[in-house]
């Protein structure tokens, strides 16, 4: 499929395409004008990319664990990849816990809405940093 099918399929711009394409994230093949023609896994690619985006990896950690694909698996590359996995897993869980603590805000801010005015006035006031 051309940019302007694939871009409409997946809810993109052809500026993030174009993107994905100089850092190599994404390989679609050219037709005889020089065209991008893309595919069905071009289209599982750029749903791996959009996923590990949402999971807040940079574009950059994302070329890596797309070129894993790729790549055979060396005692070096396990290493670095392990690395990896364990330095996400413990911002994930930053993250969790983060918004655990939202949730409990917002279930006290609910609380104090539904209460009473001088309920929630004391919470705004008594209201502590999120970390």
């Amino acid at each position: 499929m051309n940019v302007a099918e694939f871009c409409q399929k997946v809810g993109t711009t052809r500026d993030t395409l174009r993107l994905y394409d100089q850092m190599g994230l994404l390989k679609p093949k050219r037709n005889q004008n020089n065209y991008r023609n893309f595919s069905i896994e071009d289209q599982k690619t750029f749903a791996i990319i959009r996923n590990l985006q949402k999971a807040s990896l940079t574009l950059g950690e994302i070329k890596m664990v797309l070129e894993l694909r790729d790549k055979p698996v060396t005692d070096d590359c396990h290493i670095d990849t392990a690395n990896f996995i364990r330095t996400k897993r413990i911002e994930f869980q930053k993250k969790r816990d983060f918004y655990k603590q939202l949730l409990g805000v917002t279930d006290e801010m609910s609380n104090a809405l539904n209460n009473s005015q001088t309920d929630m006035e004391q919470f705004i006031n008594n209201f502590g940093t999120i970390e």
